[in-house]
């Protein structure tokens, strides 16, 4: 197996820290630490981020930039008002210009070679401020097939997704209500048992440890259960439908939305349709299904939130279709292959779920390929957690 490969964004934990911080009394409208005008627009170089006027490529410590978690800056600096290191002479500059932005790593936890975002405090010391949501839906839709079973153990093994709980539970300053509900790739709607009748679990019905015991209990019979025709699974199809036929009202107006799609397969995957040139003389592996397009699929998803694309965030661990380590005897491409040599299929192209992951506004699309092994999915979604999604919730305004 490859080392982790993550898609999180580098630094976006600093930038969440720092939306999460008190501007300075005598701020000018739109300028650097600031708010954002009322139409959401800063000075040039600017990018408003939980209605702070943000400079993203700004290195911790350094003049204009976010101070360290301690409170330090870089020698002639002080943390001023805002968290923000200043010499205290005049107005925080722009001189670095827009960009990613980048961390301290002495500041950051690790965890396998993933840096997880630990919040930042603000000038105060007394953390930092809440802003965007304060509820999140979480929906995990998992490819049942046999070939997931080391992948769902690791997943639903339960220090592994109660570490997950947790950092669900500390998005945006903490303090997080959640619902977390499963599915399968095959359209079985929830799967699983929660409280007062409700087939997902609920942190307002549930203790955390509840949660992951019921999430470890339902992901236990999940495998080999969803009667998925070879080639046909589909996560993302599957998750649409677990949503838009619900009639526990599972989703919330005030939440935001976010799906944790988990294959080794694409979603109705473009290499087992017929007529796409692979294993045509064997219809035993095509899939019959034509999927809706990813486009509409992600369209239904936002018009289930209001239509507001903010609402929906999503987190893909499946092949990656930028590597690839060989085909199968159809001649499909492969992200990885097997252990041991033999059969080169162990994880295929996801195309369609990166495709559908980039649609996502801002940061609010994570992908990461599942060929680094079952053991890292965990590691992966609360990398995406900590980061994306995180700064996913700061930024989610709902109405009213």
């Amino acid at each position: 197996m490859r080392w982790l490969s993550w898609a999180g964004g580098l630094g976006l934990g600093v930038l969440a820290g720092w939306a999460c911080g008190t501007p300075s009394e005598n701020c000018s409208i739109g300028s650097q630490g600031c708010p954002c005008t009322g139409g959401g627009s800063c000075d040039p170089g600017l990018t408003c981020v939980a209605d702070n006027c943000v400079l993203i490529d700004c290195p911790v410590g350094s003049e204009g930039c976010p101070c360290t978690d301690g409170g330090a800056c870089d020698q002639g600096l002080s943390c001023q008002d805002g968290n923000i290191c200043s010499d205290g002479s005049g107005p925080v500059s722009d001189t670095d210009g827009p960009g990613s932005a980048t961390t301290n790593d002495s500041s950051d936890d690790e965890t396998d070679g993933i840096k997880l975002d630990v919040g930042s405090a603000d000038s105060t010391g007394n953390g930092c401020m809440q802003s965007g949501c304060t509820q999140v839906d979480m929906l995990f839709a998992i490819d049942s097939s046999l070939s997931m079973s080391e992948e769902i153990a690791a997943l639903s093994a339960s220090q592994a997704f109660s570490a997950i709980v947790g950092d669900l539970a500390e998005l945006n300053c903490g303090g997080i209500e959640y619902r977390i509900g499963l599915t399968n790739d095959n359209n079985g709607g929830f799967i699983g048992f929660g409280a007062n009748g409700h087939p997902w679990f609920d942190s307002m019905e549930m203790t955390s440890e509840e949660i992951a015991s019921a999430f470890t209990a339902a992901a236990g019979g999940i495998l080999g259960a969803g009667g998925t025709g070879i080639g046909c699974e589909h996560v993302l199809s599957s998750s649409l439908a677990t949503l838009a036929l619900d009639t526990t009202d599972f989703l919330r107006q005030d939440a935001l939305l976010v799906l944790v799609l988990i294959t080794d397969v694409d979603d109705y995957g473009y290499y087992d349709q017929a007529g796409s040139g692979f294993c045509e003389g064997l219809p035993v592996m095509l899939c019959p299904v034509v999927p809706q397009p990813v486009d509409t699929i992600y369209n239904q998803l936002v018009t289930l939130k209001d239509g507001v694309p903010e609402g929906v965030a999503a987190i893909v661990v499946a092949g990656d279709p930028d590597v690839t380590e060989g085909m199968n005897f159809c001649g499909q491409p492969a992200s990885c292959c097997g252990v041991g040599g033999g059969e080169c299929g162990q994880a295929h192209h996801a195309p369609r779920l990166y495709e559908f992951a980039g649609m996502q506004v801002g940061m609010n699309g994570y992908t990461g390929n599942i060929c680094d092994g079952a053991a890292q999915i965990p590691l992966l979604i609360q990398d995406a957690l900590t980061n994306n999604i995180d700064l996913a919730c700061q930024t989610y305004e709902p109405e009213g």
